[in-house]
């Protein structure tokens, strides 16, 4: 554990407690029953939406929610032959039900994703393309790629293809769900699960066909250039896809050049319209910020980047049990 005292001289004014205690669970199971059990009296962000479920309806547990900027993606190597065809990068988007996994999976502490910027930034493209849950679409989108269904409601695949996870269950379960839904327009979909650096070394290398990912706090849309930008590709940059479209780089670099926010705010949208269209990502979803806390607790608050700042500021009602510092 880590113990952190209050620094009585900050310069905007001494925390409303006396330091924080900062304890090292590393099991998402045993973090829900530490704060069940009250030796744990605030969690941010590290609890799977099963547990938060249970906890808050049990009726004692606190929770706080704000709309939050991280994004969960499918991800393609589009050096993979199977998947340099736009449309079939487009069938997968319109086969996943996005609002299943966020209802059902997330138990709707997420947003249905569209782009790496989120609704909140300045610079989000209300206007892009965002994929919907239709099967029909997605299968002519296959028969037009030439990937024709070769016995109509029988047990043959148009493609076959893997998709690797980490071992995290929330992770291993959506995988689960996309295998099912790939498989309803006739895409047979492989799961491989594997420790978070070996999928990471995996998707450096180009050792993948389909991966699931999670960009964290991407608030900035220059984002959209170190991510999509030909400039940036890897293993040096984080363009782990190998997305390549000349038209998009010129708007980018554009974008990094300019001062003026309305020129940039056009420029961004012109780049997100584009890269929606291309997929070389599904966005899944935005997940929501969750603090889950002791009764007893107040000025518990949240940011779109669910950072630790407002810790500061929570105390313990004087009139409550102490468990241990906040």
């Amino acid at each position: 554990r880590v113990v952190l005292d209050a620094n009585a001289d900050y310069y905007e004014g001494a925390p409303a407690n006396a330091g924080l205690v900062l304890k090292m669970v590393p099991d998402d199971t045993m973090r829900g029953l530490e704060l069940r059990k009250g030796s744990v009296d605030l969690i941010v962000n590290d609890l799977a939406p099963d547990i938060i479920h249970t906890l808050v309806g049990e009726g004692r547990i606190k929770v706080e929610t704000a709309p939050g900027v991280d994004y969960a993606y499918l991800g393609f190597n589009l050096r993979d032959p199977l998947l340099q065809d736009a449309r079939v990068r487009r069938a997968i988007g319109f086969a996943i039900d996005r609002d299943a996994i966020v209802k059902y999976l997330r138990r709707d502490l997420a947003q249905v994703a569209t782009g790496i910027i989120p609704p909140l930034s300045w610079a989000y493209a209300a206007d892009q393309e965002a994929f919907t849950h239709d099967p029909a679409r997605a299968r002519q989108l296959l028969d037009e790629a030439g990937y024709r269904d070769p016995d109509g409601d029988g047990p043959l695949r148009r493609l076959s293809l893997t998709l690797k996870t980490s071992t995290s269950e929330v992770y291993r379960v959506q995988a689960a769900v996309i295998q099912r839904d790939l498989a309803e327009v006739g895409i047979a979909l492989e799961l491989r699960s594997m420790e978070l650096a070996t999928l990471f070394g995996d998707i450096i290398r180009g050792n993948v066909q389909l991966y699931t990912l999670q960009w964290v706090g991407a608030t900035d849309p220059d984002m959209l250039r170190r991510v999509f930008h030909s400039g940036e590709l890897s293993p040096g940059g984080l363009n782990r896809g190998h997305y390549i479209n000349p038209a998009v780089d010129v708007l980018l670099e554009r974008a990094a050049r300019s001062t003026d926010d309305d020129e940039r705010k056009s420029l961004y949208g012109d780049v997100q319209r584009a890269v929606a269209k291309d997929a070389p990502y599904i966005g899944l979803w935005y997940k929501t910020n969750v603090v889950i806390y002791q009764p007893e607790l107040t000025g518990v608050s949240l940011s779109p980047i669910a950072d630790y700042t407002f810790l500061r500021h929570v105390h313990r009602a004087a009139t409550s049990q102490s468990h241990q510092n906040p």
